[in-house]
């Protein structure tokens, strides 16, 4: 393998396989895969339910960042997704949490680096849509200079990917929809 190839695999990533089956073959790629799951509504609600504890961004900052990821998503999606503050009620459609290891949904995160975020697709179970992001690893927005590794929470982030993942969309890791903005 070329040395291009090889750095592409240490990066750090979603907790998600990679799916490239006899689609990978043809010469024109779709820059997602359908999961076979849809909702069964068009505007979905979410909530960031816990905020990153290892990081300096403000919890206004991260809500605006995944209010803005989302915003893409329903623009390719036709989808309408809105923001509900009060954990009281009815739960949202999408949860969205920064967690560490073990954190009750039976894919626990390996600390800084490796596995970034893990989302669920669409569907009727309670955590059908939630985004979970590992909290151990070091979240940022704008920032270029550092001595320890940081995750950008912008576009081509883990953000978006998993956000996809969430409304029933899998982003081809090695293909046009790829994430360059890790580090």
């Amino acid at each position: 393998m070329d040395p291009g190839t090889v750095a592409t695999m240490r990066k750090p990533r979603c907790s998600l396989p990679d799916v490239l089956g006899v689609a990978g073959l043809v010469r024109r790629r779709r820059r997602y895969a359908l999961s076979g799951s849809v909702w069964k509504k068009q505007t979905l609600t979410w909530r960031v339910r816990s905020f990153p504890q290892s990081s300096q961004l403000s919890q206004e900052t991260v809500r605006v960042l995944m209010s803005y990821a989302l915003m893409a998503w329903g623009m390719e999606s036709g989808l309408t997704f809105h923001e509900v503050d009060s954990p009281q009620g009815q739960e949202p459609d999408i949860l969205i949490d920064f967690a560490r290891a073990f954190h009750q949904d039976s894919y626990p995160f390996d600390g800084l680096g490796g596995t970034l975020a893990h989302a669920f697709f669409p569907g009727e179970h309670p955590i059908s849509g939630d985004t979970h992001f590992d909290d151990e690893e070091t979240w940022t927005f704008g920032s270029k200079a550092s001595r320890q590794p940081k995750q950008e929470l912008a576009g081509g982030s883990p953000v978006d990917e998993e956000l996809g993942f969430s409304r029933g969309w899998h982003v081809n890791p090695l293909g046009p929809g790829s994430s360059e903005h890790l580090s």
